[in-house]
């Protein structure tokens, strides 16, 4: 199922700006591309957000929070 988000944008290099506007993509991007180093608690947080959101245990608003809060400590928020 698709879950629309307020987009968010983040580097993903330091010259490739992505938007994501889903929480299906934001996941992946929390899985995938997220950077090497950086997993933190904000990062692991985001993480059980975004299960939560897909297991109906959390609302989307919370989820983007949760990984605006991780992004901007990773240093990718743009």
């Amino acid at each position: 199922m698709y879950r629309p988000m307020n987009p968010v944008s983040v580097w993903e290099t330091h010259s490739t700006k992505r938007t994501l506007g889903d929480v299906e993509g934001a996941a992946r991007f929390l899985l995938e591309r997220w950077p090497v180093g950086q997993y933190t608690e904000f990062h692991q947080a985001a993480r059980q957000a975004a299960w939560d959101v897909l297991t109906g245990a959390t609302t989307i608003e919370a989820f983007r929070a949760t990984f605006i809060a991780a992004a901007e400590e990773a240093g990718i928020l743009a």
